[in-house]
């Protein structure tokens, strides 16, 4: 039996449309960051509640009240961005790379620096990544739970003073020496297995930065005030001195700040 040639053609031009239509949609997907393009492992941290904050005299004044708080079910990256992970997205993506703060060459040039975190990256930077990853940033509240526990721990591995042996803080600019690489320090791991919570970078977090908000923040699912001008930062950097390596600390800075002390690492909501 032959087909007209016109029914041909229609049939011919049907097919070229879907075949069209499923790479848009593949293209659309990773673009949107629905498909993990650069999975980075991550744990799931369980629902349930945590105390955030510090107690009276035991912090600043804009971690007060401490308050147990309860967050759904979530997971988190065990390891910050590394210049390696960062890069991938980089080239993926066609974007311009960001400062190399250890010589005049490009990032991508610099030879001994793939496995230490990404700096001099913007909030905005950050979170594009993450989307690009299928994942987003976490909030402050995610972020502080994955660090310290369950037990209101100071530090994410208990109670005892950091050394500047054990993490990377007090130190000055030294190069490629200045920050270590990450996930190299197991010892100081937060109580769920997740490395360079204190120390290294700083890491940018979702939440807009109000000094008060804990004063009336919710107690369930809390994911910062409304709006803002400048973004929380927690974690503390090679720089920072010991009461900033806490994960209660807040550190703060606008949203298009790049320094060599700030990186960050993404989360993703279960449901």
């Amino acid at each position: 039996m032959k087909f007209p040639a016109k029914y041909i053609s229609i049939i011919f031009l049907i097919c070229l449309t879907l075949i069209g239509f499923f790479f848009a949609k593949e293209i659309r997907a990773n673009a949107l960051g629905s498909l993990p393009m650069d999975p980075v492992k991550m744990v799931t941290i369980p629902a349930g509640e945590f105390l955030m904050g510090s107690e009276k005299g035991k912090g600043r004044d804009d971690e007060y009240p401490q308050r147990k708080v309860y967050l759904d079910s979530y997971a988190i990256d065990v390891y910050e961005i590394s210049n390696k992970n960062y890069l991938n997205f980089i080239h993926a993506t066609g974007r311009k790379e960001p400062p190399n703060p250890y010589s005049e060459l490009l990032l991508s040039e610099e030879s001994g620096v793939q496995l230490l975190p990404v700096v001099q990256v913007t909030w905005y930077d950050a979170v594009d990544y993450c989307r690009w990853a299928g994942k987003r940033l976490p909030t402050e509240a995610e972020w502080e739970k994955a660090a310290r526990g369950l037990q209101g721990f100071i530090y994410p591995w208990g109670m005892q003073s950091p050394r500047t042996t054990q993490i990377n803080f007090e130190k000055n600019w030294n190069g490629v020496n200045t920050l270590w690489p990450v996930g190299s320090k197991s010892e100081t791991s937060s109580p769920f297995g997740i490395y360079d919570m204190a120390g290294n970078v700083r890491e940018w977090v979702s939440d807009w930065y109000a000094p008060d908000y804990y004063s009336n923040a919710p107690v369930k699912n809390p994911k910062g005030p409304a709006n803002g001008i400048l973004k929380v930062i927690k974690g503390g950097s090679w720089h920072s001195f010991k009461a900033d390596v806490r994960p209660a600390a807040r550190g703060k800075g606008g949203f298009a700040l790049k320094t060599d002390g700030i990186g960050f690492r993404c989360a993703k909501s279960i449901r």
